[in-house]
């Protein structure tokens, strides 16, 4: 597989100018509403001050004000980030996150750490694209709530429209099942730590585990299958009717493989979102439908949903105790469905399972602009292969970058 070094570039930000861009669409945009909106994120923030150095010597610096956000020339700030222009684009374009250029090596902290910049991020969302931040939310639907396959479309609709995340029960047989699982056996039992298409951890045992299998499409009719059966179509066009699957791009026909006492690498999935590298402006929305083959409860690290979180931004993968969190008890053959903005989390287990780890098959449904500007064979998780199959955690990366 090639490997992603850089985002592709979209057309209309191919012609975005550093130096025009803070001197006019910045400031336009600012005074629109975003700097408040900015100035209000970053009262919070651990930095209050930002900085851009392009590869070139050309800088710039947000200052973050009581009501607005300043900007001045230079660098003399809390954070500083060198990149080069196009990577700066990129960023603005939400084709990198800060997560993007740390896997990416496409930026250096002359001031501050990544930590620092990952905190800022949401002051820069809101300064470019007036996105908010997530302070809590109440919902109109009965969160606790599960569907049958034969419940009403729109109610589905509403619900996932709403809470940015869908349960729906007895969607695949016990017979269906049962295949899903041999076959996703077989995947696995073929997958090797430098295939690129494969996920490995470490357990506490010091044993190379594989976590995650991609592009199962490629090898098995089976789960090529999958990406034409109705059923599944008809739940990702909950989520939009412009939606389709394109499973020669990004990670195809996948699985994801809990097990217990995972000690490296990137297994047991924090709060994040499925953009959390890049590509927002053009993977977003996506729904991503996942047929869950084993029991999903609290021993074997179900998924947790940041109920109506999809339409904006955390700070640090910040989620507090009060906020409408919804933890997810379902069965084999079961389908969950959630937007890829959504913030969500599959913590630890806390058993050992029986199965040899809880096995969710995942086919992700996109815009067409997504099929567009991703070729085949490629991804934007490509960049986390620095390790062969290893996948370090961003906190493993930002102590290598340290």
């Amino acid at each position: 597989m090639a490997v992603v070094e850089h985002a592709p570039r979209l057309p209309f930000f191919d012609s975005l100018d550093f130096d025009s861009f803070h001197t006019v669409e910045l400031p336009r945009r600012l005074v629109a509403g975003n700097g408040p909106l900015a100035a209000g994120i970053g009262a919070g923030a651990l930095a209050k001050s930002f900085a851009w150095r392009l590869i070139d010597g050309r800088s710039v610096t947000y200052i973050v004000g009581e009501d607005d956000v300043e900007i001045r020339p230079g660098d003399d700030a809390d954070v500083v980030v060198e990149v080069s222009e196009q990577d700066w684009c990129n960023y603005v374009a939400e084709l990198w996150t800060w997560v993007g250029l740390l896997y990416a090596e496409a930026a250096v902290m002359v001031r501050g750490d990544f930590g620092l910049f990952e905190d800022f991020e949401p002051v820069l969302l809101a300064m470019y694209h007036g996105r908010p931040l997530y302070e809590g939310w109440t919902p109109t639907v009965d969160l606790d709530r599960s569907f049958a396959p034969d419940d009403d479309p729109e109610e589905m609709r509403r619900f996932l429209t709403e809470a940015g995340f869908l349960h729906i029960r007895g969607v695949f047989s016990a017979g269906e099942v049962e295949d899903l699982r041999e076959e996703v056996e077989r995947l696995r039992s073929l997958a090797t730590p430098d295939d690129h298409r494969s996920w490995w951890a470490v357990n506490a045992d010091g044993e190379e585990v594989c976590c995650r299998v991609t592009h199962m499409d490629d090898r098995s009719e089976l789960m090529f299958g999958l990406t034409d059966d109705r059923r599944l179509d008809a739940i990702a066009a909950l989520a939009g009717d412009d939606l389709a699957a394109y499973p020669e791009r990004g990670d195809g026909v996948s699985v994801v493989i809990k097990l217990p006492r995972i000690v490296e690498g990137l297994a047991d999935l924090p709060w994040h979102r499925d953009c959390g590298t890049g590509g927002h402006s053009i993977t977003c929305p996506t729904a991503n439908v996942g047929i869950q083959l084993d029991e999903c409860n609290e021993d074997n690290g179900r998924l947790h949903f940041l109920a109506g979180s999809y339409n904006s931004t955390n700070r640090s993968r910040q989620v507090r105790d009060n906020w409408p969190t919804v933890a997810i008890n379902a069965s084999p053959g079961d389908v969950t469905v959630h937007f890829g903005h959504t913030m969500h989390a599959a913590p630890p287990p806390t058993a050992a399972p029986k199965s040899g780890g809880r096995r969710t098959v995942y086919i992700s449904y996109h815009k067409a602009l997504w099929a567009e500007f991703i070729p085949p064979g490629q991804g934007y998780n490509d960049i986390l292969f620095r390790d062969g199959g290893r996948i370090r955690s961003p906190e493993e990366m930002q102590a290598l970058d340290g």
